[in-house]
């Protein structure tokens, strides 16, 4: 009878592909999980993934900034809902993972912050720009920073 390590390596050897190795390219491969804000290489792909918004035109900025909202919560990072006005701007929110930290660590100290600045130094932020076209219908840009 083959261990299950002894089939990983078989499965290694026949697609040259591993299990949860960097060779896969999947934005949420076991290797790399979108939940890594503070790895580089996870916050651009997160920005690419943010990217595809740009790429469509909404009725309202404010519906764009909506869906970002939910495409962002489907990978645990929280953003406070914002009021959207005029046919330019932009803003900067706050983002939270998992709707941030509260409790005692292990050392008794106090927890209370974002879920994310103590794995990368400042947080993270959402900036936005968005305005409205001659057709009437609104662009979006967004970038996690």
């Amino acid at each position: 009878m083959k261990t299950f390590k002894q089939h990983i390596n078989i499965s290694e050897s026949v697609n040259d592909v591993g299990v949860g190795t960097a060779d896969v390219a999947s934005f949420e491969d076991g290797s790399i999980g979108p939940h890594n804000v503070q790895d580089p290489e996870v916050l651009k792909r997160i920005n690419a993934f943010l990217g595809g918004t740009a790429m469509k035109e909404y009725m309202t900025a404010s519906h764009a900034v909506e869906e970002i909202r939910n495409n962002l919560m489907k990978i645990g990072l929280f953003v406070p809902v914002q009021e959207v006005t005029g046919d330019k701007g932009n803003f900067v929110a706050e983002v939270k993972f998992g709707g941030g930290r509260f409790g005692k660590d292990v050392d008794g100290s106090d927890i209370n912050d974002d879920g994310i600045s103590h794995r990368k130094e400042g947080g993270l932020k959402l900036q936005v720009e968005y305005e409205t076209l001659k057709t009437g219908m609104s662009k979006v840009y967004a970038k996690l920073v």
